[in-house]
């Protein structure tokens, strides 16, 4: 099984391996989707652009909608099984951020993420392992035809953008049920707690074309967290509704990655009702011995707080 820390307790082993694989997937690992064209983390720049619509749009789409963790779930567990292939070692989990929390909770860091962009170069980032004067992290795919091939971000610069803090979070996760109407576990945490992150980071992060930034796929692991969190706070509610009776839309729905006639990104499908669970697709977060309990480890008890 494997377990998803805060990327604040990672090693420096831990995150030298993880900078690694993402590279790996960036310049070495071929597309799927389009060979000789991208390659393969573009994948997922690509399959997230089209769950948004625009050039190899796909139905039902995963965002407002209550396909939004299911289907995230997934489409990071195919991309850290990837980065798991690409250096060959199957101990590397994804890490996440928990963005409530100030101080030393911050990824971007020289040795980590890489920092802000630089306003005299177009935002882009000039610090850190994805930086554009490296080359080693070229951006291929955006929302138009053609883009900036540099990484960019504008920290904290968008109107209204802002991260949550923990009383946030709490509210979140006192909302229910799980959906619908706008009060809804699912509605309020991907307006209230997700869509702020993404304009805060701005940059690549603002646009359809989010996962160009690597801080994308550590922000949704915490948002898939608290999902978990959701669901032990509450388990008389339904941990996924619509139930039945909504083709597409509930639990016997199969989860879609791709356009009828589009090459599927991996093999196997899962339906909704098969990822309720995290175990189910072999990884957790550690966060509980039991419903109440958390298990004694730092990481751990600071995502419970």
């Amino acid at each position: 099984m494997d377990i998803r820390i805060n990327h604040r307790h990672m090693t420096r082993i831990q995150k030298d391996v993880l900078i690694q694989a993402i590279l790996l997937l960036k310049n070495d690992v071929e597309s799927v989707l389009r060979p000789g064209r991208q390659k393969r983390y573009d994948d997922y720049v690509q399959i997230h652009r089209s769950a948004m619509g625009g050039p190899g749009a796909f139905m039902p789409m995963p965002h407002r909608s209550p396909l939004f963790f299911p289907w995230h779930r997934v489409f990071l567990r195919q991309f850290e099984q990837d980065l798991q292939r690409a250096v060959s070692d199957p101990s590397l989990t994804l890490p996440f951020w928990d963005w409530s929390l100030e101080g030393p909770s911050n990824p971007f860091t020289p040795g980590f993420l890489g920092g802000n962009g630089d306003s005299a170069q177009d935002q882009r980032i000039t610090s850190g392992p994805f930086a554009s004067r490296g080359g080693g992290f070229e951006v291929r795919l955006w929302d138009m035809e053609l883009g900036d091939a540099g990484l960019r971000r504008e920290l904290g610069t968008e109107p209204g953008a802002h991260l949550p803090n923990s009383e946030q979070v709490l509210s979140a996760l006192s909302k229910t049920p799980y959906g619908p109407g706008p009060n809804s576990w699912v509605n309020y945490c991907e307006g209230m707690l997700h869509d702020p992150v993404h304009r805060w980071v701005g940059g690549n992060m603002s646009l359809p074309t989010s996962p160009n930034d690597p801080v994308f796929f550590l922000h949704h692991c915490y948002i898939d967290l608290l999902w978990e969190r959701w669901k032990r706070q509450h388990p008389s509610s339904e941990a996924y509704y619509p139930v039945s009776g909504a083709p597409g839309l509930d639990r016997e729905a199969t989860l879609v990655f791709h356009a009828p006639g589009d090459p599927a990104p991996w093999p196997g499908t899962w339906t909704v009702d098969q990822v309720i669970s995290s175990e189910a697709l072999d990884y957790t977060y550690g966060l509980f011995t039991s419903i109440t309990t958390c298990t004694p480890v730092p990481p751990v008890c600071d995502a419970l707080t």
